[in-house]
Parts: structure tokens; sequence; C-alpha cells
């Protein structure tokens, strides 16, 4: 079996400041777009297209985090991976993604709309009682437990435009969801 330490480094995987290891695949430098024909919340040209490995071992999460633009998540390898939405209604939105598309109602790929507050983490990680809160299953090691998806953006992905979620403002606009927010946000 592969080690999640083998991929990060066949794949040239580097951390990354929301959690888990990237590495940018392909950037589409044919045509980039200006500010001036993008709508106003992107701050920068850009190009038209960029893709991403991302790798996210168990015990780790990615946190909350928003684009303006759509990100697409396509699932390679390892074990399932859950995504997270929190949309402006407070409306929570959960996404596996994973191999077993008839049993465990898993998708290989997966679209987060723009501007949405999103984070992910691995599926087996947790548990989901009846009462709608998220408890952390027994640990389990990270280099046998991982999983392996890729990210494309339209338009392409710039760091100016990430913006990391602060703890404090999303418990501000959504109370109820304090546990979700404080597992998959940083201490301010």
């Amino acid at each position: 079996m592969v080690k999640s330490s083998e991929i990060v480094a066949k794949l040239n995987l580097r951390s990354h400041q929301e959690g888990g290891f990237f590495y940018e695949t392909f950037r589409d430098s044919s045509v980039i777009l200006s500010t001036s024909h993008l709508p106003p919340t992107f701050k920068v040209e850009r190009a038209v297209s960029t893709s991403i490995y991302f790798l996210l071992p168990s015990g780790n999460v990615s946190r909350l985090h928003r684009i303006p633009m759509a990100e697409t998540w396509h699932f390679y390898l390892g074990e399932p991976l859950t995504v997270v939405e929190i949309h402006d209604d407070g409306k929570l939105k959960f996404t596996c993604l994973g191999p077993d598309l008839i049993e465990g109602d898993q998708k290989p790929q997966y679209t987060v709309p723009p501007n949405i507050w999103f984070g992910s983490f691995p599926t087996k990680d947790f548990h989901f009682p009846h009462d709608g809160t998220l408890l952390r299953a027994e640990p389990r090691d990270s280099e046998n437990h991982f999983s392996l998806v890729g990210c494309t953006c339209a338009p392409g992905f710039q760091f100016e435009d990430f913006e990391l979620a602060k703890r404090s403002h999303l418990l501000s606009l959504f109370p109820q969801h304090e546990s979700l927010i404080t597992m998959l946000s940083y201490t301010e």
C-alpha cells in the first residue's frame, strides 16, 4: 500500500496554509483574463483555468476559505473526503468524494460554487450522531489513511483572491455551526 509521504514526495506536494499538501499541475497561460473583463470580486488578472493535486492526510483538515471562482474537486486515490460548504443563509452542505459510488453515495467529482465558505476533512475521521454534532473518531495513522484529490478552478486560481476564514467572523454570522467552524478554522 502506498504511503501519504511517498505521494507527497512523488508529486512534489508542499504544505498549504489551509491544511494538507498541494502542487499546481496546470495553469493555462495561453489566455490571460484582465480584471476589466471579470466581476469586481477578482483582484488580479488570471489564467483561464488552473489545476492542482491536493492530499489531505488523516488527522488534518482543509480550513474554511472562499475564492471568487468555481472549484471542481476530482477524487483520485485513498479514502473518502467530505467537502463542507456554509452558504450565506447558514445552510450547510456536505458532499462526500470517494470511490464508492453505489453503496457509499460518494461522488468522483463535485463543484463548489464561487464565494462560498468551504473546507474539507477525511470522512472517516468523524462521526455524525443524530443530534447534528460532529465527533472525532479514534485517531488513525496519517501515512496509511489519506485522500488524494485534484481541484480545477475556472477562471484560474490566484492566491491574491484566497480568503482564509477568521473564526470570530464566521461565528458571528453562523453561531449555530460553532463546533464545525471551530474544527475547520484557526484560532485568532
